[in-house]
């Protein structure tokens, strides 16, 4: 076949598109051909060694399961068990799935990838029915799986509180918290209006290291825990605190660095650890210097000099200065607030990294500036907060969960098991059944008897349009 192919360049009857889109039709090809055999065989080698006292062979019945690369079609021997009086297929039996099933687990797994990340269930919808060219699943289909996963993953975390003695073992930790609010829906039932509620979040992590090998300045958390509440403080430090003793030893041993915006709420923080201390949060303290500074360039660029050197006692001058100077009211009324917050907070404004040094604690080099929660907060925000959704009490929990499993990397688990355990109520919600939007086809170049990319057998457009085409390359 390669020889063909290059045969087929040489004469000019494939440019390199044409080639990339045959080897990737060949490939999907390939994988359902090798799918069928492996099934066929595996059911053949279960019917020669059953006992045959107890399963009487009665005939053998077609089955379809969508998975990532379209439709695969088989069959499999049905047998009387005169044991138990029941019917049953040995090959779904040893394969661990139900029989009217029809969806493989890799297909749901994606579908619950995509509606986490976002933007949307429907966007999630709508990704589905372009590479499989017809609605697979419904939007409400996709977030039932998800209030199933996100339901799981949050019970797991609160069994693992109760249950589990942290064993990791660190000298520090680091706890970047910040808020945001998202809306809820209205509620006649029970009287609510739409209401804004604050979403609390706390970053857990062991410092930073180098993304791509070191080859660039970009770093990553090291073993980052996320943690999202609607609690009120108290409650939410002590949920904090939990989570920390599941997973780590000692930790009111530990020193912990909790860094945040100046709220009330995030300073509490260090009421709940032994050795805690707290940073307020210098990307906030310099994008308030900026307003407050932004008429006066000589100034701000000296007010930024002293920030970055740890000289409030310039930076206070500066600021008292430009106030002293100014004739606009606006702009005395924003110097002033920033002077009163300098002084509040003079000894939280200072790097913690320098605040250690002075305390004889070694710092190591690799340690880095806070300020991680900033962007983890607007990841949160695109997905609950934009585009004027609201949200049902159960449905922003659910999201909230899986999105803190997304970034903690531990997503793609728990949707496999998850999933894996229940899956029932996914066969009501399935809008268009896989048998239904499948076109069978044949292909010569991979011998395949039965299956094809769904895409291929709808219309003209898209990956219907790109699959048809590959329809009519002539290589041999």
């Amino acid at each position: 076949m390669i020889s063909a192919l290059v045969d087929a360049v040489l004469q000019k009857q494939l440019n390199f598109e044409q080639l990339e889109k045959l080897l990737w039709n060949c490939t999907l090809g390939f994988f359902r051909h090798l799918m069928v055999e492996v099934l066929e065989q595996l059911d053949e080698k279960l019917m020669k060694e059953r006992d045959k006292a107890r399963f009487k062979n009665h005939e053998k019945n077609p089955r379809s399961i969508q998975t990532l690369v379209g439709n695969v079609d088989f069959k499999r021997r049905y047998y009387k068990d005169n044991e138990t009086d029941d019917w049953v297929y040995l090959l779904d039996e040893a394969l661990e799935i139900e029989s009217e099933k029809n969806i493989g687990p890799g297909l749901l797994e994606l579908a619950v990838t995509w509606a986490t990340k976002g933007p949307s269930y429907r966007d999630a919808r709508d990704r589905l029915t372009d590479l499989y060219g017809a609605q697979v699943l419904s939007h409400e289909a996709i977030r039932q799986a998800l209030l199933e996963v996100g339901a799981s993953c949050e019970l797991e975390r609160k069994n693992q509180i109760v249950a589990a003695n942290g064993q990791r073992e660190v000298a520090v930790l680091f706890i970047e918290a910040d808020s945001f609010y998202v809306k809820f829906q209205k509620n006649k039932k029970l009287r609510r209006s739409r209401e804004r509620r604050e979403v609390k979040l706390a970053v857990i992590h062991e410092g930073w290291a180098p993304r791509h090998n070191g080859s660039k300045r970009d770093y990553r958390l090291v073993n980052p825990t996320y943690i999202c509440s609607f609690e009120e403080s108290e409650d939410f430090w002590e949920h904090v605190r939990g989570v920390i003793g599941s997973i780590y030893r000692n930790i009111d041993k530990l020193l912990i660095v909790i860094n945040g915006d100046g709220a009330e709420w995030i300073r509490q923080g260090t009421e709940h650890f032994a050795h805690a201390m707290y940073q307020y949060d210098r990307f906030h303290i310099a994008r308030d210097i900026h307003s407050a500074l932004r008429h006066d360039p000589k100034a701000l660029r000296k007010a930024l000099k002293a920030l970055k050197a740890d000289d409030l006692r310039t930076l206070h001058c500066v600021v008292t200065e430009s106030h002293s100077q100014s004739e606009n009211t606006v702009e005395k009324e924003g110097l002033a607030a920033l002077c009163q917050r300098l002084l509040s907070n003079s000894e939280y404004i200072v790097d913690y990294r320098t605040r250690l040094r002075e305390q004889g604690v070694e710092v190591p080099a690799d340690w880095r500036g806070m300020g991680a929660a900033e962007s983890n907060v607007n990841m949160f925000k695109n997905r609950t907060g934009k585009r004027g959704r609201a949200w049902s009490t159960s449905g922003i929990l659910a999201i909230l969960t899986t999105l803190t499993h997304l970034l903690e990397g531990t997503l793609r688990e728990h949707i496999c098991r998850t999933l894996g355990e229940s899956e029932e109520w996914l066969l009501e919600k399935i809008t268009t059944g896989a048998g239904r939007i499948i076109k069978e086809t044949q292909s010569r170049y991979t011998g395949i008897r039965r299956g094809g990319f769904p895409a291929a057998g709808h219309g003209m457009q898209g990956f219907a349009k790109l699959f048809n085409r590959l329809q009519y390359v002539e290589v041999f």
